[in-house]
């Protein structure tokens, strides 16, 4: 999950609860084909079932994100691009790389990791928004809490695995590197909105200063000027 939620919401936002529903939904689409990806190339049975009930709580998850968002948009008449969830935007998000899967970058001892990590975060991030749903949308929150309880067991599983397959030394270093990027990425995509608030203004004021000394300038002297052949005496040809 790339959106921080705000924490100690004084009034329900139902714009910007959408929009975290939607980057919620994003990841567990993500998350589902990344485990449908796992299951298909590793070469042991019990670990490709496992993917595959991972891929499939993932599909739920997204199903009931979507199915939440749908309805608070729908009870508060929102109609926005920005809550839509269009597939490809999963590249360009950075959900899903467009060179590979992740399990084709890592080997199975640090996928591991990588999705305990992450579980452990997405989970911490859920509570975080799941504490504003209840105030306000308490129908809703009660969805969410059995999303968290797989959350739960998705991490507990990859981090029981990624102990017994690696030594403990390097299991906490692989780990805390997975937390440390995780947070960041997380950090830089949840600053962006506010970094934007800043330099959207400059962008455009620059866009105005190079814009209005072209607007006037004599263009079109200019290019009868240096119009060489029509400037020609054309008896001088002769």
């Amino acid at each position: 999950m790339f959106l921080i939620p705000k924490n100690n919401l004084k009034k329900f936002e139902p714009l910007r609860c959408c929009f975290v529903l939607n980057e919620f939904s994003a990841a567990e689409f993500a998350s589902a084909l990344e485990m449908l990806f796992a299951a298909k190339n590793i070469d042991d049975l019990k670990l490709s079932k496992g993917f595959i009930r991972h891929s499939l709580d993932e599909y739920k998850h997204f199903s009931i994100f979507t199915n939440i968002k749908n309805q608070i948009s729908l009870e508060h008449e929102l109609n926005n691009k920005e809550i839509r969830f269009i597939p490809i935007h999963l590249f360009a998000k950075g959900y899903i790389y467009k060179d590979k899967f992740i399990f084709e970058k890592k080997n199975i001892k640090d996928f591991a990791i990588f999705i305990g990590a992450n579980e452990e975060i997405a989970e911490k991030k859920l509570h975080d928004f799941l504490d504003n749903i209840r105030k306000f949308k308490p129908d809703h929150s009660k969805k969410i809490d059995k999303i968290l309880l797989d959350e739960e067991r998705h991490a507990k599983y990859s981090l029981t695995f990624a102990k017994k397959n690696n030594s403990k030394i390097a299991y906490y270093i692989k780990l805390f590197k997975e937390n440390l990027i995780s947070k960041l990425r997380h950090l830089y995509a949840n600053s962006l909105t506010k970094v934007s608030k800043i330099f959207n203004p400059i962008l455009y004021l620059l866009i105005l200063i190079m814009y209005l000394p072209v607007k006037f300038l004599d263009l079109d002297k200019s290019k009868e000027d240096n119009d060489v052949l029509k400037n020609i005496n054309p008896k001088s040809i002769l």
